[in-house]
């Protein structure tokens, strides 16, 4: 089911919701004490457990009279398990999400439009961070409808060992170059991959095409820059510098096929170089990083994590002041260090966690990554953009690369099957 159509199903389920107003999980306990629960996913093991113990047991000490539930849910089928419980109107009191989640339970009406509701929590956070959670267009109040929590930011990774064997005589560092170093391989290595990945909506823009429009009422990626890099990746596969394995709308294999030595560059995480260095030897004595490439007018992509509330938790002002607990500064920094991520809340990045000074590959990478984090000045994936158009922009570019249609067809066919999928 996509994005949309479980969002109208919830939709439908709010009525619903209404009449189980008296049946949440939590509540007040018989000895007048305040309960709440908080849901997190597929966090309770050995790394994660004890820190999450000592979270809860510092808000209750804190706020006497207070109790929070832990539940863990396993990563499979968790984004049904979260509409389910929201359809029966027992969804967790705070519930650790993606902002694509949030989106469908915000426009069901289903989780706190904390612009209203905890207006002040704002200033604890950067503000692409919250930009990045503020919802508006067709069928949603205006509004910030979770508290931003950890994000992924990465870098673009190079094999020098492919470079040199193709005639790249210097790292490619702009978008204009990295084309340029892909037309060089495929002249000189046909075959050899400059990359094995197609254009994603983040990538559209990183490029610099405007994703949606302001108002966020339509996507609007299929304008010139959106065009131009689809034309890009065509070039490219005439070329013989795209890898074919990526037009194979299940093709999931791109960092597999870096760490093998296959191809010659890898847009990934930032904490990555660990396991090139365990799993990929070769890779590693030959590993370049560099600064994630933009087009003119983009930004660095960067992934989030939320906590989103219940809008029908019966102690909804606690709820609320846990997951800024659980946000803030120090717990946040303390987080991000266990789970190799950065801080959304202000004037955490500049933790030396966040902003090594060390020569180390691991170290550059991590300060690399950081950089656009720390200068506030990223973007997150539109939350409305539903798993339908994702795969649709998959297959379209994928037949415009083969030559079945041009580039402003693709575009055009995604942004409209996203479009319908807004309402």
């Amino acid at each position: 089911m996509n994005t949309a159509k479980k969002a109208l199903a919830l939709t439908g389920a709010v009525a619903m919701i209404a009449s189980f107003a008296a049946c949440g999980s939590s509540g007040t306990a018989g000895d007048g004490t305040k309960e709440i629960t908080f849901q997190t996913w597929n966090l309770k093991n050995d790394t994660y457990t004890p820190y999450f113990e000592n979270l809860i047991a510092a808000f209750e000490k804190d706020n006497p009279g207070t109790s929070v539930k832990w539940i863990d849910q396993p990563a499979d089928g968790y984004t049904d398990k979260i509409n389910a419980d929201a359809a029966a109107g027992t969804l967790p009191d705070v519930v650790d999400m993606s902002p694509n989640g949030a989106y469908s339970l915000a426009k069901a009406g289903v989780i706190a439009n904390l612009s209203k509701d905890d207006a002040q929590a704002e200033d604890q956070f950067t503000s692409s961070s919250w930009d990045a959670v503020t919802f508006k267009g067709e069928n949603i109040e205006t509004g910030a409808y979770a508290y931003p929590w950890c994000l992924n930011s990465g870098v673009q990774y190079y094999n020098k060992a492919i470079f040199d064997q193709c005639g790249v005589s210097e790292l490619p560092e702009t978008m204009d170059a990295w084309f340029d170093a892909a037309s060089t391989i495929g002249e000189n290595c046909p075959g050899t991959n400059m990359v094995a990945a197609v254009p994603t909506l983040e990538s559209l823009g990183q490029y610099g095409s405007q994703l949606m429009n302001e108002d966020q009422t339509a996507f609007t990626f299929n304008d010139k820059k959106g065009v131009e890099l689809v034309q890009h990746y065509i070039d490219m596969y005439n070329e013989k510098s795209l890898s074919a394995d990526a037009l194979n709308n299940q093709w999931t294999g791109e960092g597999d096929a870096f760490k093998q030595g296959n191809v010659a560059s890898l847009a990934g995480s930032a904490y990555s170089v660990a396991d090139f260095q365990e799993n990929a030897p070769k890779v590693y004595e030959n590993l370049a990083i560099v600064e994630r490439l933009l087009g003119e007018g983009g930004k660095q992509n960067v992934a989030m994590e939320t906590l989103v509330v219940s809008e029908t938790a019966k102690n909804k002002d606690l709820a609320m002041k846990f997951a800024r607990f659980v946000t803030n500064k120090e717990n946040q920094t303390e987080f991000c260090t266990k789970s190799h991520t950065f801080p959304s809340v202000d004037g955490a990045i500049d933790d030396a966690a966040f902003s090594p000074t060390g020569d180390t590959l691991q170290d550059q990478a991590i300060a690399l990554a950081s950089k656009a984090v720390k200068d506030d000045n990223w973007f997150a994936s539109p939350a409305p953009f539903s798993e339908n158009a994702k795969t649709a922009l998959r297959e379209q570019i994928a037949l415009a690369i083969q030559g079945e249609q041009t580039a402003q067809q693709a575009l055009d066919k995604v942004v409209e099957i996203a479009n319908e999928d807004l309402k």
